[in-house]
């Protein structure tokens, strides 16, 4: 195990103390520390466990979430060590859903016994709340209801990372000529206005991407000192998501046409220039995990995008225009 996908001792100690130092399985709830035979020492057979593994091999390891996104709390469930042992031997039969699942019964539990009336009107709360958002992942529920240090960065994150995985995975599928749309006719009177349009959507996907990389996300998280808003965090997650969907959907449009043989040059010039909007839409979750995860670094940091198209590409488009023109004319 890499040393940053470690629990600190600090984030065990809050995890025992919020578990009252009981197990988190439902099915068996054992007190984790007690006294020892000698007169002055304590014993401890509880153990902070990854949720989503620590390292490649473990259990319910997630190869896309940052070292320091598996050794934060918020990945981290309470086990006697003989039930750690038991759901990292069998990840099947205990999924990391489950385990969010338990981890927050547990703490529900808890709260009731110490307070239950403040513990039942605060989860009444975080149920009507977590209504608002429908379906969200289990990690994203839980930064959203214990907001931690730097959630807002973490938060969007999380929330950018399922929200476009499907639509990402879905472009590396595309690239690699996995699925199959029907074939688009474009006639040659056609073509120009329908390259007219590409255009016009290239522009409008672009300044989507833009307005909600540069304005949107901060207007969400508030100003500095200022807490953000989770509601519009997810809800510009969920633009994000909406423009990378248009991206893909400009591609697929591209790729499954059928034109005049005089325009296929073109048409092969578009191929891939939406494609590379994706590609640098899944830099942003890694850029915000990288920055506030662990002891992050107070300051501005910057994300330099590439929203641009290839090295001489408006030429290229304007000499293989011109070509169809005099093939046509020459007919």
């Amino acid at each position: 195990m890499a040393f940053e996908d470690r629990f600190k001792q600090s984030v065990i100690s809050r995890l025992a103390k919020r578990a009252a130092n009981r197990c988190s399985n439902p099915d068996c709830g054992a007190i984790t520390s007690g006294p020892a035979d000698s007169s002055d020492g304590a014993i401890n057979v509880g153990e902070a466990a990854h949720i989503y593994g620590a390292n490649p091999g473990s259990a319910r390891y997630e190869a896309g979430m940052l070292p320091s996104e598996r050794s934060a709390i918020t990945n981290a469930i309470w086990l006697c060590s003989n039930c750690h042992k038991i759901v990292d031997d069998d990840p099947n039969k205990y999924p990391v859903g489950l385990l969010f699942e338990w981890q927050r019964e547990h703490e529900y539990l808890i709260s009731r016994q110490v307070g239950k009336a403040s513990a039942e009107a605060k989860e009444r709360y975080q149920n009507r709340h977590l209504e608002e958002f429908g379906r969200l992942s289990y990690l994203a529920e839980r930064l959203i209801l214990e907001k931690d240090d730097y959630w807002e960065f973490r938060l969007t994150a999380e929330v950018l990372r399922y929200e476009t995985g499907p639509v990402l995975r879905r472009w590396a599928a595309l690239k690699r000529g996995l699925y199959f749309r029907s074939i688009e006719r474009v006639e040659g009177h056609h073509f120009s206005g329908w390259l007219a349009t590409k255009n016009s959507e290239l522009l409008a996907i672009t300044h989507a991407f833009s307005e909600l990389v540069n304005v949107e996300f901060a207007r969400a998280w508030g100003d500095p000192g200022v807490p953000g808003s989770d509601v519009e965090i997810v809800a510009a997650c969920r633009l994000f998501r909406e423009m990378c969907q248009g991206a893909l959907e400009w591609e697929e449009r591209v790729r499954f046409i059928e034109v005049e043989d005089v325009y296929d040059e073109v048409r092969s010039l578009y191929v891939g220039v939406a494609g590379n909007i994706l590609e640098e839409a899944s830099k942003v979750p890694e850029f915000l995990g990288e920055k506030v995860g662990g002891e992050p670094v107070l300051g501005q940091h910057t994300l330099r995008l590439k929203l641009e198209l290839p090295e001489g590409w408006n030429d290229a488009v304007s000499v293989a225009v011109d070509r169809a023109i005099r093939r046509i004319k020459a007919r």
